[in-house]
């Protein structure tokens, strides 16, 4: 309920901060107006009764001695700043005021109920012309017939209140800075390592399995929790690298063993005389081909990933080499009505394993032309960045989806936008990847703006990596 009244993007830190201070503040104000409103009904209370005490007391000094105790009494009593007594007339004639300039300006009656009776007391409350004060007065007919009246302010009452109520809200801040500690607590030890644990877990997500949930400062439940998760994954990793080193050991030595077969096929090829044989033969040496190919491009990836690989650095010219792709893939690109365009407008000399990088651009080309719908177009580009040199494939495919920037350069592993019909076993990216890190260089990958996928190499300007 309460999630509805802030903006979406606001952190939960904030969030929880503004509630609890929203609610603190209104309860600090709530009590303060109870108590307010309490200490106001008390002390109205006390005044009533101090107003009609003093005014008994005042008639009995004038119906026992007359004016002249009345006024020592007043004097000595030291109420100068807030009370005030006065005697008037039946019919209204001021006889005797004590009226403090502090308790001036409230215009008091002029006459009693006609109904008073000698003794009986009656309350008026009268309200200031200019001052937000208010005047409780009484008054009670003396036994000679005039009228005995008294007034005490409220300007005590007001001060005292006001200053009961600015300790109360020093007091409120105080509990709400005291109240927030465990905002703070939660914060820090909850709040952050949750975020933390999201961050890592989206490192995760992109592909780094090297990564780990870390929650130095979070409560025991959510450490216990990162354990668990981070056990977990240990497993998994060591679990993947002990079926890529098989995977890796087996692919080499199935090497020797195809190698042989393949040879005895070529034998039983080249000596048969049956046409049917001799086909069979043939094919089954193509599937032996294929299978080889990939057992060198696991291997060759494992080389890579190892920083392994032996490279053969000669020389190059990169405008060159992007050209003769160009003019080897314009065949495949015509038979499948793809437009295949090459941007080289420089020469530009490295050095470089010339077989290494060629087979690196042509897994590039081959899945950007298996990807392309017809009448699509598919670029091979060289630009200069910096001291880089970059060589992209740009194609108008369906892209990648936000789990592919990095999944996709994992061996084993194709895009989204793979199908049943889709060659390949996702290891050419790998392969990619591999071939260009041990050059010194870097692979990587993005959406285009205008649609389709582009993918792109990042050689050094300098020597490469010897090997």
């Amino acid at each position: 309920m309460f999630s509805k009244l802030f903006p979406k993007r606001l952190p939960s830190t904030w969030r929880l901060g503004l509630l609890l201070t929203v609610l603190i503040t209104c309860s600090t104000g709530l009590c303060i107006t109870v108590a307010g409103w309490a200490m106001r009904r008390n002390l109205s209370s006390i005044a009533r009764a101090v107003v009609l005490d003093d005014l008994g007391e005042y008639a009995v000094l004038y119906n026992r001695n007359g004016l002249r105790e009345i006024t020592e009494v007043f004097a000595a009593g030291g109420h100068e700043e807030s009370q005030a007594v006065r005697i008037t007339s039946a019919e209204g004639r001021a006889i005797f005021e004590q009226v403090p300039e502090a308790v001036g300006g409230y215009d008091w009656p002029d006459h009693a109920p006609v109904k008073m009776k000698p003794s009986e007391t009656m309350l008026v409350t009268i309200q200031h012309s200019t001052r937000d004060q208010h005047l409780l007065a009484g008054c009670q007919v003396l036994d000679d017939g005039n009228v005995l009246w008294f007034g005490r302010t409220d300007a005590e009452d007001i001060a005292y209140v006001d200053h009961i109520r600015s300790q109360l809200w020093l007091a409120g801040l105080a509990s709400t800075a005291f109240m927030l500690l465990p905002l703070w607590w939660f914060v820090r030890h909850v709040l952050n390592p949750v975020n933390e644990l999201m961050n890592s877990a989206r490192t995760l997500a992109q592909g780094r399995t090297d990564e780990r949930l870390i929650a130095p400062h979070a409560v025991p439940e959510l450490q216990a929790f990162a354990a668990a998760f981070n056990a977990g994954l240990d497993r998994i990793d060591a679990l993947t690298s002990e079926l890529q080193s098989a995977n890796d050991n087996l692919a080499h030595e199935l090497r020797t063993p195809l190698a042989r077969i393949r040879g005895n096929l070529e034998i039983f090829h080249d000596h048969s005389e049956n046409a049917q044989a001799r086909d069979a033969a043939a094919r089954g040496m193509e599937e032996i081909d294929r299978a080889a190919d990939l057992v060198q491009t696991i291997l060759t990836t494992r080389a890579g990933e190892h920083q392994a690989l032996k490279l053969h650095l000669e020389p190059c010219d990169l405008r060159e080499l992007l050209a003769q792709l160009h003019d080897l893939y314009q065949a495949a690109a015509d038979e499948r009505g793809l437009r295949f365009d090459l941007e080289a407008p420089f020469p530009q000399p490295a050095l470089i394993d010339r077989q290494r990088i060629n087979q690196a651009i042509a897994n590039l080309l081959d899945n950007a032309f298996a990807y392309t719908p017809g009448r699509g177009r598919v670029t091979l580009a060289l630009e200069r960045r910096g001291g880089q040199i970059r060589i992209l494939v740009k194609d108008d495919g369906p892209g990648l989806s936000d789990s592919d920037f990095q999944a996709v350069w994992r061996r084993y592993t194709r895009g989204s936008a793979a199908t049943a019909n889709t060659p390949g076993m996702g290891l050419g990216l790998s392969l990619v990847r591999a071939l260009i890190h041990a050059h010194g260089g870097q692979t990587g990958c993005r959406n285009r703006e205008e649609g389709g996928a582009e993918f792109w190499i990042d050689l050094p300007v300098g020597e490469a990596k010897s090997r």
